[in-house]
C-alpha cells in the first residue's frame, strides 16, 4: 500500500478508499487534541480537575498560553489560505491527497509517541509534569496502536516520510535533547491549538465529504492540558523566550506540513 504509484487522478478505486477513510479516520488524527481521551471518560475528568484547579490559573498573572497564540495568529491565517486546506473547504480535494496526508500523520504520531514514551521516563519532578508527560505519553500510544490497526500497517519504518515531517520531528527531538522538559510541552502545543482554530474557520458544510473533519476538530479543547502547565512555569524572560521561538517554529512546520501536502 505504501509504496503503490498514486496517480494525479482520482479512481474509482482510490475515491471508495477515501469514502472509507473519510467516514472512520476523519474523526482521529494525530494532530487533533482531544482525540487521544475519546476512549476514557474518567481520565479526561481527572484531568480537567487536576488542570483548572490549579493554582496557576490564579490571579492576573500573564497569560502565557494565550500569549503564544496570538503571537502567531497570522502564520495560522496564512496556513488556512493553503490550497490543502482551501481544497478541503470546497470539498474538491483529491483522495490520493488526502491519503498520502494521512500516511505522512500516522509517521507524525509513530515517531512523536516514541518521543512522549522517552519524556515520560525522563520527567520525574515536578510532578505535574510528570504527569502531564506520562498521560500524554499513554494517550498517544493508544491512538497510534488504533492508527496502524486501521491502516492494517505493523510499523511506520516503510513510510517514506515528506521533508515537512522530517523537519518537524527535528524539531522536536532537538527541543527533547537540549532544553528544559517544560519546552517539549510547548512543543506539542501548536498542532493541538492550530487544528481546532482551522477546523472553527473552516467554512465546511455537513455536505462536504470532509465535514466530519471539521466537526471532530472544532471542539477541542487543548488549554485543559497546557493552559496551567504554561502558564505555571514560564515565568522568566528567558523562559519566555524560548518559548515563543520554539511556538513559532512548530508553528512553521505546521504550515510546511500543510503546505506540502498539496502542491498547487
Amino acid at each position: 500500500m505504501l509504496n503503490m504509484k498514486l496517480g494525479k487522478s482520482c479512481s474509482v478505486q482510490t475515491c471508495w478508499m477515501v469514502v472509507c477513510l473519510l467516514s472512520t479516520l476523519s474523526t482521529i488524527f494525530a494532530h487533533s487534541e482531544d482525540i487521544h481521551d475519546v476512549s476514557n471518560n474518567q481520565e479526561r475528568s481527572h484531568e480537567n480537575s487536576k488542570w483548572f484547579s490549579s493554582s496557576a490559573n490564579k490571579g492576573n498573572e500573564e497569560d502565557v498560553y494565550e500569549m503564544l497564540w496570538q503571537e502567531n495568529l497570522n502564520l495560522a491565517e496564512k496556513t488556512l489560505k493553503l490550497p490543502f486546506l482551501q481544497h478541503m473547504q470546497s470539498g474538491n480535494l483529491q483522495a490520493d491527497n488526502y491519503i498520502n496526508f494521512m500516511i505522512q500523520d500516522i509517521y507524525y504520531l509513530a515517531k512523536v509517541t516514541d518521543m512522549l514514551k522517552e519524556m515520560s521516563k525522563k520527567v520525574q519532578m515536578p510532578l505535574d509534569l510528570k504527569e502531564f508527560m506520562q498521560g500524554r505519553s499513554e494517550s498517544y500510544a493508544r491512538f497510534r496502536t488504533e492508527m496502524l490497526k486501521t491502516f492494517n500497517l505493523k510499523g511506520v519504518s516503510e513510510i517514506k516520510v515528506n521533508p515537512a515531517i522530517e523537519g518537524y520531528l527535528k524539531t522536536y527531538e532537538s527541543v527533547m535533547a537540549k532544553d528544559e522538559p517544560i519546552m517539549f510541552a510547548v512543543s506539542l502545543l501548536p498542532c493541538s491549538r492550530l487544528w481546532v482554530w482551522l477546523a472553527n474557520q473552516l467554512n465546511i458544510s455537513d455536505k462536504n465529504a470532509y465535514w466530519t473533519w471539521k466537526k471532530s476538530n472544532m471542539g477541542g479543547h487543548p488549554e485543559k492540558h497546557y493552559k496551567a502547565l504554561l502558564n505555571k512555569y514560564l515565568k522568566t524572560k528567558d523562559d519566555i523566550k524560548r518559548a515563543e521561538e520554539i511556538f513559532q517554529d512548530q508553528m512553521m512546520n505546521e504550515y510546511n506540513f500543510f503546505k506540502e501536502s498539496l502542491q498547487n
